[in-house]
């Protein structure tokens, strides 16, 4: 288990648009993860398109905070506006433009794929990609639920509230890294972005 905080001050240059908090910032080199490649979480303001591309792999993208415009080109094209809670499923060699319509923070889960799964927009709070699982998890105060397991990478964000795993407190804007089963819980409730593969 390793913990990792988020750096509020990092910024990053993005074509178009200029500087751009990117607070949470986890790939590989971090983690030492063979599949899941990387989450990272970037704070926009309404503005000019972020453009991107999901290259090799399978992408999450999830409104943790604020709504956006999302627009997906490629074979397996679609247009979706997102506000909390919202997510959309990537497949490899696709473009996206996405519009931040107020000010929002936006997590990108990646891990390789084939193409297998076509784009699509999630419902409900789990999905599956190729190798990927995304699950968006509310705890009620005093809840618990044991995640993981051996051969899993599984990374789980803090969006809000705070949970304990093996006596280690993990506070809003956290992520756990995690190659084990382990044990989370919460005294005062918590909201958790889980990415698995």
């Amino acid at each position: 288990m390793r913990l990792i905080f988020p750096d509020p001050a990092r910024m990053i240059d993005l074509p178009g648009v200029g500087p751009c908090p990117r607070p949470v910032d986890i790939d590989q080199r971090l983690t030492g993860f063979q599949r899941l490649k990387s989450l990272r979480i970037y704070r926009f303001e309404p503005g000019p398109a972020i453009h991107g591309e999901s290259e090799v792999d399978e992408v999450f993208i999830t409104a943790l905070e604020g709504r956006f415009a999302m627009a997906i080109d490629g074979p397996h094209a679609l247009e979706a506006e997102l506000g909390p809670g919202g997510a959309l499923y990537m497949t490899p060699d696709h473009a996206y433009r996405l519009t931040p319509l107020t000010p929002c923070v936006v997590a990108y889960a990646r891990a390789e794929a084939e193409g297998r799964i076509p784009s699509a927009v999630i419902e409900g709070r789990e999905a599956e990609g190729e190798d990927l699982r995304w699950q968006l998890i509310d705890l009620a105060p005093g809840a618990g639920m044991e995640l993981g397991g051996a051969g899993v990478e599984a990374l789980v964000h803090v969006a809000r509230g705070a949970i304990t795993c093996g006596g280690v407190a993990v506070a809003a804007g956290q992520t756990l890294v995690l190659a084990e089963a382990a044990q989370l819980s919460t005294t005062t409730g918590a909201g958790l972005l889980i990415l698995s593969a």
